[in-house]
């Protein structure tokens, strides 16, 4: 089975940049911990190595992954089918009903798409309580992505969409004002509570 560089990240052989990574997945685990959630949505789940990495942090919790890729969600069942349930999923046209899930995460995945806001649109309609979002920290991903690109553990990463501090700050208060926004190394996190009109 072929290995994305989205599963190279989270299986390459450098002591360093496994460091990182778990840093970074520590500080996500922590976001997402402090939802108490039952239930939770990985979208964008790629391989489900964050799915896998939040079933074992919160082994109480039903971790259900999304992606679009077939490759990724074979992967993913393959190697973590007994911790998490993975379906094939658009971000834009998420398959579930509204309010299916007590947390939803979406890790790396923004920076990808074309229309970010309308994904976040989204991710709010399928979650019942919280959302939490990482992306990269630019312009400092892109110069460390090159250094990787040159040390032979990263590649190019296709990115669109391209946040410093205070962009990804605007971006996500427009959606949850009240958001707590963190760093880690590299990239940038939040969680937002998901707000509804009163009689909802």
């Amino acid at each position: 089975m072929q290995v994305s560089g989205n599963a190279r990240r989270y299986t390459v052989d450098n002591r360093l940049y496994r460091w990182h990574i778990q840093q970074f997945l520590n500080e996500l685990g922590r976001l997402v911990e402090a939802t108490r959630p039952r239930t939770i949505l990985d979208v964008g789940c790629g391989e489900g190595f964050v799915a896998t990495f939040l079933k074992r942090r919160l082994p109480e919790a039903e971790i259900t992954g999304g992606d679009l890729s077939d490759a990724a969600l074979a992967y993913a069942r393959q190697h973590f089918g007994e911790l998490a349930t993975f379906r094939q999923a658009n971000i834009y046209r998420l398959p579930f009903s509204d309010r299916s899930f007590d947390t939803v995460v979406c890790s790396e995945v923004l920076e990808h798409l074309d229309e970010p806001d309308r994904a976040v649109d989204e991710l709010k309609r399928v979650a019942r309580r919280y959302i939490v979002i990482t992306v990269p920290l630019e312009p400092y991903f892109k110069w460390l992505n090159l250094l990787g690109q040159w040390l032979g553990v990263s590649e190019e990463p296709g990115h669109v969409q391209f946040w410093n501090r205070d962009g990804f700050e605007t971006f996500i208060r427009r959606h949850f004002p009240e958001a707590e926004i963190s760093r880690k190394h590299i990239y940038q996190l939040a969680r937002g509570r998901v707000a509804f009109e009163a009689g909802d």
